[in-house]
């Protein structure tokens, strides 16, 4: 927890395309008497009628059972209220969200799409049918006196037709956030009248925090969605939780950040302060904390258990089914992966995440397709991606391994001179962010694992020469002297590589993926007692449950290394049946790392491989 857009309509370049001159056959100009005039117009009418149906069958119509809330209007002329709109329109979403009666549009999307660029609340039929509701709660709020009044209504997002009026909600100035309750109570009553569902107010549930608090928690949950930092992200709710000990939701979003790149140390903190209040947690929060201590452990198929219960729990929600989407993928389980990410219509369903931020949705989906083979289902997202938005490193990896796949290895070497000049890629989401070092070598070992070698030894020679170019280069990401020195396995050119690895600053050394490539490269060489060094090394980090899955997936690529096959074979059974396996992203995944050419056609080890 650690983008198709718009479908292109009538591009003005195919529009335009010119034939040459002296080519064009001129139309013979018609006249039309009275009598053709009728059939004429009836021509028309016909046609018009086809287009709009036309239209109909490719546009979805917006579902009127979806609903989706606006940020409110502030009123009072007080800039100082402001956040109060968007902590209404937070509150009255996450109450739908509990009582059930609809599908609501994701709480990330009031983060991302309410508010322009300078802060004005988006326009909210817009708002509502650019995710696809047919429904809009919208409200506004103003002072009289010493009194705040809040005012919300129930629309139909196409007709722009009032459905419901919600009485309106009073408090003092001074405490308008204890207004949040009623108004949310009084949205989900209106909400039933208008469908007519039967709706028991709330039982249990979270009491409103205080407005400190919570204009901290919104600016985290803001700072979240639009990709802040997670050191920027922590510390709005780090606040909240201090303003107010009792909101708890706070706590358990201090540990998802933590698991998404703010430090596991702070989710286990977190997770044992709430372990004697788990009861006060709402069953999705109680998920949410879970997922990411077993995110935290490296325990992949937990948390893909825990993340399908979540999604189970709000079967509509897009962000619940992306992420269990996400932890199938991790998990090898690539078949389930790809269902729930068809499941979701991209151009509606992904209002949580800002445009740059869908990169991550096309990641797991792209990979989930190529694990399973549709090579050009995945071609075809990757074109339509670098089409309706500007090229990225990590958009051209999925069109390179598509066209690698394909048999395709001259449209693949082109794809890589071409991406190679574009600047380093923060949303694919590896760490460091996906330099063009990092994508010529995984390209590489794309090319090589379809048959292409030649090309492969292309490719690897110019992310070498890329890394060479300029040192900085080579220290700029975590892993940039990994896919250098692997880059230099890769050519044969094993002295090179292990000159590479030597200057791995030291507090490295405990890092699985540094030892193992430390372990192959002296295996490479004949230094057989450092190779096994490092295997005892990472049998002795698997009692660790936070690091087992990862070490016995490595311990398998060294066994293989010291020819021990049988070993790295039984390693690699053993992971299966405890359901250890880990996939990796955008990396040296087992489908195309060359230190498992050992393992393939083994029928196990494919099994695993294609994702079955």
């Amino acid at each position: 927890m650690n983008v198709i857009g718009r479908p292109p309509i009538a591009s003005p370049a195919l529009l335009s395309a010119a034939a040459p001159a002296g080519t064009l056959n001129p139309v013979p100009h018609r006249s039309f008497s009275p009598l053709h005039r009728p059939a004429l117009w009836l021509g028309v009418g016909l046609a018009a009628l086809a287009a709009a149906l036309l239209w109909w069958r490719r546009e979805p119509r917006p579902d009127r059972r979806k609903v989706a809330v606006a940020v409110f209007t502030n009123r009072t002329g007080d800039s100082s209220l402001e956040p109060l709109g968007s902590m209404a329109a937070d509150w009255v979403t996450r109450g739908l969200a509990q009582s059930a009666l609809v599908d609501v549009v994701d709480v990330g999307t009031i983060y991302v799409q309410g508010r322009s660029d300078s802060g004005t609340p988006t326009d909210p039929r817009r708002l509502a049918l650019r995710n696809g509701a047919g429904t809009v709660i919208s409200g506004s709020y103003y002072v009289a006196t010493d009194t705040i009044v809040l005012r919300a209504s129930v629309e139909d997002a196409v007709a722009g037709t009032v459905l419901q009026t919600v009485e309106p909600v009073h408090a003092p100035a001074s405490e308008a956030v204890q207004a949040l309750d009623q108004l949310r109570e009084q949205v989900v009553v209106a909400v039933a009248g208008v469908f007519d569902t039967r709706y028991s107010p709330f039982t249990s549930r979270p009491s409103t925090p205080r407005l400190q608090a919570y204009q901290s928690f919104v600016a985290g949950q803001t700072a979240y969605w639009r990709g802040g930092t997670p050191s920027e992200v922590r510390a709005h709710f780090s606040r909240a939780l201090i303003e107010d000990g009792n909101f708890l939701a706070s706590a358990v979003w201090l540990a998802f950040i933590g698991a998404n790149g703010a430090g596991c140390g702070l989710t286990d903190s977190v997770a044992t302060a709430l372990e004697p209040r788990q009861a006060e947690l709402s069953p999705f929060d109680l998920l949410t904390l879970r997922i990411a201590s077993a995110r935290c452990r490296n325990a992949w198929a937990e948390a893909y258990r825990l993340a399908t219960r979540q999604a189970a729990l709000k079967p509509r929600s897009a962000y619940a089914i992306y992420t269990a989407g996400f932890f199938a993928i991790s998990s090898g389980r690539a078949r389930a992966a790809r269902e729930l990410f068809r499941s979701l219509d991209p151009e509606r369903d992904l209002g949580w995440v800002s445009d740059p931020a869908k990169a991550i949705f096309w990641r797991d989906y792209s990979n989930a397709e190529h694990v399973l083979g549709e090579y050009r289902d995945e071609l075809r997202q990757a074109e339509r991606q670098l089409r309706d938005f500007p090229p990225r490193l990590g958009t051209q990896l999925y069109a390179i391994r598509a066209l690698a796949a394909l048999g395709r290895g001259s449209e693949a070497l082109a794809r890589v001179d071409a991406a190679m000049r574009l600047p380093q890629d923060p949303t694919a989401r590896v760490t460091g962010g996906m330099s063009a070092g990092h994508l010529a070598y995984q390209s590489a070992i794309e090319l090589r694992v379809h048959g292409d070698s030649s090309r492969a030894r292309e490719v690897a020679e110019r992310a070498v020469a890329w890394f060479e170019a300029d040192p900085a280069r080579v220290t700029a990401g975590y892993y940039e002297r990994h896919y250098l020195a692997r880059s230099l396995l890769l050519l044969g050119r094993i002295d090179e590589a292990v000159a590479t690895m030597a200057f791995v600053p030291g507090a490295d050394t405990t890092d699985p993926v540094m030892i193992t490539l430390r372990g192959v490269l002296a295996a490479r060489q004949g230094r057989m007692e450092q190779a096994r060094a490092a295997d005892r090394q990472l049998a002795g980090m698997m009692p660790e449950p936070a690091v087992r899955s990862l070490a016995v997936m490595q311990r398998v690529r060294l066994k293989l290394a010291l020819a021990e096959r049988d070993s790295a074979l039984a390693l690699f059974r053993g992971a299966v049946e405890r359901d250890e396996i880990v996939r990796a992203l955008l990396g040296n995944d087992i489908h195309c790392d060359p230190l498992f050419d050992g393992l393939r056609n083994d029928p196990d080890f494919e099994r695993v491989n294609r994702g079955l």
